[in-house]
């Protein structure tokens, strides 16, 4: 499935799309889970993070 195709990582704060067997994209957004924070620090590139 092409990444425009797959639903949004559930954290709240990320705009990266979920991995096809999780709701979220990295295990960082599934130990962040509901909490919501100015800005995500996931690591993936469609984020934009610098870690």
């Amino acid at each position: 499935m092409a990444d425009d195709e797959r639903p949004k990582c559930a954290q709240a704060s990320c705009t990266c799309p979920a991995d096809e067997d999780s709701k979220y994209c990295s295990a960082y957004c599934e130990g962040k889970g509901s909490t919501v924070t100015i800005d995500c620090d996931c690591g993936c590139p469609t984020c934009g993070s610098n870690i």
